[in-house]
């Protein structure tokens, strides 16, 4: 397994997750119904931060700029303003992203929440001429709905998923 590098904030071109396991025991420790997480070994952890630091990287639009171009990973990133309207640090991991990275990692130890469930989204089933409608609405993506509530108004959601299937 790859060893576990940290983003500190300051760009780092080898970073592989946006929070340290110490960090993640800490958050989860505030925290009730987290068995799957304390249960777990460290390297599990670890593999679930990892995981978890990169499925974001990938599913969200983040707002604002990269600091480096040479940064591993999405953040670090400049011009990014909180719900005040306050810069956030441009040379720091802003606390809901360590959060909502634990939290996720949590989640993925749990269960594979970024296997799409072949039911989610069905609206319509005919039988007639078999013709099977998949809501697109309902579909939403890997990102957990607690996680994309702790991020939301840090980014957009690049991952959309839709279909129809039709047999006639």
């Amino acid at each position: 397994m790859a060893d576990i590098v940290v983003e500190t904030g300051a760009g780092l071109t080898t970073s592989n997750a946006y929070i340290s396991l110490d960090d993640a025991d800490v958050y989860h420790e505030m925290r009730l119904h987290v068995t799957d997480w304390t249960s777990a070994g460290d390297d599990t952890k670890e593999a679930a931060l990892m995981w978890a630091s990169g499925l974001l990287d990938t599913l969200v639009d983040w707002a604002g700029l990269k600091v480096s171009t040479t940064q591993a990973m999405r953040w670090p990133r400049s011009a990014v303003y909180d719900l005040d309207g306050d810069a956030l640090d441009s040379d720091d991991i802003p606390k809901f992203l360590e959060d909502a990275t634990a939290e996720y990692a949590r989640l993925l130890i749990a269960d594979d929440v970024t296997a799409v469930n072949d039911l989610a989204g069905f609206k319509m089933l005919q039988v007639d001429v078999i013709k099977i409608e998949v809501d697109k609405y309902d579909r939403t993506g890997s990102i957990p709905p607690l996680v994309w509530d702790m991020i939301k108004n840090y980014g957009t959601k690049l991952a959309k998923q839709s279909r129809i299937l039709e047999r006639v």
